[in-house]
């Protein structure tokens, strides 16, 4: 629903800007949506169109001229609003569009096109694409389109939620609004006229074949009307909302609908056909020819509108062309009605159409709006249509309908607020919104306005309070149970970092069951726990690690053609120490397995990357370094016997996991296809606990220049690399940045069980430019460490 800013001041005087009302009205609940991102829209300049004519080789298309300031440019448009004299948004050829669209010149069924005349869903403005973008008339050709928009647009789109069926007009914007700042509506003129007979009843009779379907209905006449253009207050209240003007009469049913939220419809009273309007559900082979020049089959999922005889509008939705408002129209049937919401939501459903008026009406209108809608009809049209009222009314209005009697109790106020909020608050609030309110001891009797249907029960006058009180007013409360006491709201808070940056580097995320068969949770050497009364045999015990159910997926996805994967699992896994509940362990856990390739081979890539022990090494580094929770060591052998060999994954001298080769043992027991299988384990419990007591800390840009060099080591086979950078690490010398080995050189020429490393080191000082004396002091200490500690030599 789009609100025109100016418009709700006419209702609520203010000096808020815009962004202030956005933010007011989403706090409230009336959700303003984010703005446009008007940097895609640098190439979009005003245009004028100067002539529109039909497109010879097409029925749906014309020819327009526009004038873009400097030139006229021919350009095909599909749009059925275009129409000579309208100020548009024309996206010249080269023009750059949301979404990267180039316009390019073109030849669209024979005709050249030199540009496009854009829609608000093209411009990125709104989801509005059924026509064109109109703009102001006071909007100049050739100017910038971002800085005309912004200077002149104050509306602002909102997200209304289907309950709030009132808020789909700016009156029913402008109470919440008014009711949140503490201040009066002015109410535009709904005065009623008095009349001595009722000649309109002469005239037309109203019956409603089912008073359930159609529980009110009015009519009355009018004469004397001349057709024209609408005046321009009019035309720029439409156009500020997106509605395009067509001629007085329809202008003001729409301004009407968007001022009150009522739906109305102008009949042609020469051309209807009778004098008696019957409501009643469709026939079998009846059919209608709508406004929009469409033919419709109506059945009895319709409900109708008829002239007595045949069809005139679809109830709710749109009137028929035969008794359309034309510029020889003289004497107009003005009609304002209530139906049921889902009589109309039905009636919409079956013919596969939505209307500004079924949007409303299926929500829930006000009964009580189709008389004030309709005086307010008259008064406008005998302002700016010159038109006659024929005295009289005609009411259907069988059953009146009524809102349900509430009690407001003070103390359910305060259990639900989790506050206490003054009575004179409460009072004043309730009746800003339309509420009759009475004092009654400690509560209140509140009776609901006809314009609010949401309001059904005692919480809904609470959440009414609460609203317009504020939610950003009341403090959070994280105690979810009486005797809990914890200042952290969500423990598991942290997860998401872990699952996007799993994400990040290939992973998908699986959910297995927890319960696995006997044979499946005894390839483990740990105790598992049984379940008292199994659902089936395949479900017995709760699982000892995630590694079982990830394997298993896998092997599903090598056996139907997925060849590749990378998984991770986050869950819960168990073990049994001792006797009862007490002897049960568990452990929240994060498990992934890699299986063939990580990166196939492209054009990028010469040869694929293959799932391994150094491939999986790298993941858990990697993680650990986006989770900022340490330091990591990976190179501690272990021995457990799922994997054929593995290691610990030590953190900040904690042992965390461990990752390795899956064994072949353990593939066979769960009777897998799939080999060469590389998985990790570790404990979220610790590094959830490591992760709230981190704090990211940052260093200042360097702007010095950084130092290189290159030292070949040779050493013998058996020495790890990582220990070398370990030891060099630990000598903790303050200008040294960085240390990458870069490749192992093997030859017979080294020596027997020799290899030789080159190391890359990098040099920086925070203040000042490194001399070759400084780092050469520091490249020799390092030479003697690494010489001392390793019997390495100098290559």
């Amino acid at each position: 629903m789009r609100i025109s800013i100016d418009w709700l001041k006419e209702f609520v005087p203010t000096n808020d800007s815009t962004e202030e009302i956005g933010d007011t009205l989403t706090m409230l609940g009336l959700e303003a949506e984010s703005g446009v991102d008007y940097t895609q829209l640098k190439d979009i300049i005003i245009g004028e169109v100067l002539e529109r004519t039909k497109h010879p080789n097409a029925d749906r298309l014309s020819l327009c001229t526009v004038f873009d300031g400097d030139v006229k440019l021919p350009i095909v448009c599909g749009a059925p609003n275009v129409d000579k004299g309208q100020k548009i948004a024309l996206a010249p050829v080269g023009a750059i569009l949301p979404g990267d669209f180039k316009i390019n010149k073109a030849k669209i069924r024979g005709e050249i096109s030199q540009g496009m005349i854009c829609s608000e869903k093209e411009l990125g403005i709104s989801d509005e694409h059924e026509g064109i973008m109109v703009l102001p008339t006071h909007a100049k050709a050739g100017q910038n389109f971002t800085e005309f928009y912004l200077n002149n647009s104050s509306s602002i789109d909102l997200d209304i939620t289907p309950n709030r069926a009132d808020c789909f007009s700016h009156l029913g914007v402008a109470r919440d609004f008014a009711a949140k700042k503490g201040v009066e509506i002015n109410f535009p003129n709904y005065d009623s006229k008095t009349f001595d007979k009722n000649i309109a009843s002469k005239k037309i009779t109203v019956t409603i074949e089912n008073p359930d379907e159609c529980p009110r209905y009015i009519a009355g006449i009018v004469n004397n009307v001349k057709v024209k253009n609408s005046p321009k207050w009019l035309k720029d209240r439409l156009e500020s909302i997106g509605q395009r003007s067509i001629n007085n009469i329809v202008d003001i049913s729409n301004y009407v609908m968007m001022e009150m939220g009522q739906p109305t419809h102008m009949f042609d009273y020469d051309q209807f056909g009778s004098k008696e309007i019957l409501i009643r559900r469709g026939k079998k082979n009846e059919s209608i020819i709508t406004l929009d020049e469409v033919e419709r089959k109506v059945s009895p999922n319709e409900l109708l509108i008829t002239n007595g005889k045949i069809p005139v509008a679809i109830a709710g939705i749109m009137g028929g062309l035969a008794s359309a408002v034309s510029d020889k129209t003289t004497t107009l049937i003005i009609e304002s009605a209530y139906f049921d919401p889902p009589t109309i939501r039905k009636s919409a459903k079956s013919i596969n159409m939505s209307t500004d008026a079924s949007k409303r009406f299926e929500r829930g209108a006000d009964p009580n709006a189709a008389e004030l809608a309709f005086w307010r009809i008259v008064g406008l049209l005998e302002e700016y249509a010159d038109a006659k009222w024929v005295p009289g009314i005609i009411d259907a209005y069988p059953n009146l309908i009524s809102t349900p009697d509430l009690l407001l109790r003070r103390h359910r106020v305060d259990l639900v607020s989790g506050i206490t909020i003054k009575d004179a608050f409460i009072e004043n609030s309730l009746s800003m919104i339309g509420c009759g309110i009475e004092k009654n001891g400690d509560n209140w009797n509140c009776k609901p306005p006809t314009w609010r249907p949401d309001i059904e029960r005692e919480i809904d006058l609470i959440e009414e309070v609460i609203r317009l009180y504020g939610y950003d007013k009341i403090k959070s409360n994280y105690h979810y149970q009486s005797f809990m006491e914890n200042d952290v709201v969500d423990p598991h808070a942290n997860i998401d970092k872990i699952c996007n940056s799993l994400n990040g580097l290939g992973f998908t995320q699986v959910f297995n069951n927890t319960l696995l068969s006997k044979e499946e949770v005894s390839v483990d050497s740990i105790e598992a726990v049984n379940v008292i009364n199994p659902l089936s045999d395949k479900m017995t015990h709760l699982r000892t690690s995630l590694i079982q159910s990830l394997l298993k997926t896998a092997d599903f996805n090598n056996n139907n053609g997925k060849k590749d994967v990378m998984l991770f699992e986050i869950g819960n896994v168990f073990n049994k120490t001792g006797v009862g509940l007490k002897g049960i362990n568990e452990t929240f856990q994060l498990s992934g397995i890699t299986l063939g390739n990580m990166i196939d081979a492209s054009v990028h890539q010469d040869n694929p990357v293959k799932s391994n022990f150094f491939v999986v090494k790298g993941v858990i580094r990697n993680l650990i370094d986006r989770l900022h929770i340490g330091v990591s060591e990976l190179d501690v052998e272990d021995d457990n016997i799922k994997y054929e060999k593995s290691f610990l994954i030590n953190l900040n001298n904690k042992t965390i996991g461990r990752y390795g080769k899956i064994s072949q043992k353990i593939s066979k027991s769960l009777n897998l296809d799939i080999v060469d299988i590389f998985a990790f384990e570790i404990n979220l419990d610790l590094v959830i606990k490591m992760m709230s007591r981190s704090e990211l800390t940052y260093n200042p840009i360097i702007y010095y220049p950084k130092v290189e060099r290159d030292i070949n080591f040779v050493l013998d086979e058996k020495i790890e690399i990582g220990k070398i950078l370990e030891t060099i690490h630990k000598n903790n010398y303050k200008i040294l940045n960085k240390i990458l080995p870069q490749n192992i050189f093997r030859h017979e020429s080294l020596g027997s069980n020799k290899k030789s490393v080159t190391f890359n080191f990098v040099f920086q000082h925070p203040s000042k430019t490194l001399e070759d004396k400084d780092v050469n002091l520091v490249i020799n200490e390092i030479i003697n460490v690494v010489s001392k500690n390793f019997s390495a030599k100098l290559r």
